[in-house]
């Protein structure tokens, strides 16, 4: 694509912009929650720390500002600015 762009041909974006960050967070930790219950209730009840994990993660980057779900996602191929 950049060899494309640089010889001066068209390229069709959709101008369609990324999730915001913090909507990103909420649905993976969300799907991270429900996919814990749902193993720990037809698998096996060990998968519920998965949801307690995510749980603890949410509590700490609610105390100290910082959340390493957050900084993942930001480096994501989806989040990266395109020339």
């Amino acid at each position: 694509m950049g060899a494309w762009a640089g010889a001066g041909f068209p390229i069709e974006k959709d101008g369609r912009a990324p999730w915001a960050l913090e909507r990103q967070v909420r649905l993976a930790a969300g799907g991270l929650v429900l996919l814990g219950v749902a193993l720990g209730w037809f698998v096996h009840p060990v998968f519920f720390a998965v949801s307690a994990f995510v749980g603890a993660g949410l509590v700490f980057a609610g105390v100290t500002d910082w959340c390493g779900m957050g900084l993942l996602l930001a480096r994501a191929p989806w989040n990266q600015r395109r020339p």
